[in-house]
């Protein structure tokens, strides 16, 4: 497992979750799959499939985040983006 302790993560929105549900996503976006309860991002630069696939296999194999132990897992984006196309915290 990767981690990247210099991204800091939010989950998808109400409204992007929804458009996901009827099959609207943004084709050229990276996601991320971070722990939600201590903002640990396991793994960046991923399209759609490749991330939820990802986020399944996490949950299917009860694995821990590093950071704090949580048996969660969250699909997500950097703060501040709807693309995944950001710097890093602290960057301009």
């Amino acid at each position: 497992m990767l981690v990247n302790k210099k991204i800091n993560p939010r989950p998808l929105s109400r409204e992007e979750t929804e458009n996901r549900k009827k099959g609207i996503y943004d084709s050229f976006a990276n996601y991320l799959v971070f722990c939600p309860e201590c903002r640990t991002v396991s793994k960046t630069n991923m399209y759609l499939q490749s991330a939820e696939t990802y986020l399944e296999n996490l949950r299917r194999d009860g694995a821990a985040c590093p950071g704090c132990g949580a048996k969660r897992w969250a699909l997500g984006y950097p703060m501040g983006s709807k693309t995944g196309f950001v710097k890093e915290d602290g960057a301009k």
